[in-house]
């Protein structure tokens, strides 16, 4: 017997006819309601990660950098540690570099300031006509595109220990290029030579990352546009001019956010290439070495580094990013 529960009656007979059935009760809940519930559920853990994970440690940093420490605990100093900072930056005697002009510290900025413009300046741009070449099907472009990318397979410490291993004096197979090209025999213990050194390796490291963007960027261009150049005679330095480096600009700003965000971020690359030695300290790389002291002074003087750096640098970073946008308008393709 079918399951009569699933009919209603009949008004006239009182008879459960089929195709009767009882309206299903509503939802109380809304559609948008639904969508609040599922976006609050998403959010919940990163909103839960950030407080916990950043925001407890980054208040206490932020009360150090107006604190002075020393072995009995911390007490309010206002600004004397930002105070120090600008002392030592501007006339310090501390220097190890050889250069009279040159103090340490201002060497810890200058170095700072290289990596995010060898990282704008040269490896992006090389990056973008990599990018371009290979996206022309050249004969073994795939191939390249691995080679590229294989730095950022393999881990840093074995890469690290690679490039500084190529360099040897006994075992390196760049060791004589580097003597020719007049570097001395010690390429990373003295400044500016070491600092250069670690520049190269950011180079190399850091063009497989680019290249995998900016072809994924490239790869999504419309054939169309590619071939109206053709009719019009361009040529590949035409075509990558007009046509390909608009369409992936977006693509172009935020590789220079990031290559800006590497002034402040940069540190496991010197420490492991160098040690820290022969004068190629980051900020973060000093900031780093100051907490690993587990002295209260050097913590405080940490923080107000670390919440300086940030206080200039950030807008700056967001400047760049804002006049960039408004070189080329948002294409959708």
């Amino acid at each position: 017997m079918e399951d009569l529960h699933r009919y209603s009656p009949n008004d006239d007979t009182g008879i459960l006819l089929p195709g009767n059935e009882a309206p299903r009760k509503r939802s109380k809940l809304s559609r948008k309601a639904k969508d609040y519930i599922f976006v609050a559920i998403m959010l919940a853990y990163p909103i839960l990660q950030f407080v916990l994970t950043w925001s407890f440690v980054n208040i206490n940093s932020l009360m150090h950098a107006f604190q002075s420490g020393n072995v009995r605990g911390y007490t309010w100093c206002g600004f004397a540690n930002f105070v120090q900072i600008f002392d030592d930056l501007f006339h310090s005697t501390l220097n190890t570099t050889g250069v009279s002009w040159l103090n340490n510290n201002s060497v810890i900025l200058l170095n700072s300031l290289g990596f995010g413009l060898i990282t704008i300046f040269i490896s992006l741009p090389l990056s973008v006509i990599f990018s371009y070449f290979l996206s022309k099907h050249m004969p073994g472009a795939y191939i390249f595109r691995v080679i590229f990318f294989l730095p950022n397979i393999i881990p840093i410490v074995a890469l690290a220990f690679s490039f500084t291993i190529s360099f040897d004096s006994t075992y390196g197979y760049l060791y004589s290029f580097m003597r020719w090209l007049g570097f001395g025999d010690k390429f990373f213990s003295v400044w500016p030579s070491s600092q250069m050194m670690v520049y190269l390796y950011c180079i190399w490291a850091g063009l497989g990352y680019n290249v995998l963007l900016l072809s994924g960027a490239i790869g999504r261009i419309p054939k169309e546009l590619f071939e109206s150049a053709k009719i019009d005679n361009a040529g590949y330095w035409k075509e990558l001019i007009h046509v390909v480096i608009p369409c992936i600009w977006p693509t172009i700003v935020t590789l220079v956010v990031l290559g800006m965000t590497n002034v402040l971020t940069l540190y496991l690359q010197p420490y492991l290439i160098t040690a820290g030695e022969g004068n190629t300290y980051t900020i973060s790389l000093d900031i780093f070495m100051a907490t690993a002291s587990y002295s209260p002074a050097q913590y405080t003087m940490a923080a107000a580094k670390g919440l300086l750096a940030s206080v200039i640098w950030a807008p700056m970073i967001l400047l760049v990013r804002h006049f960039m946008s408004k070189k080329y308008e948002d294409v959708d393709y």
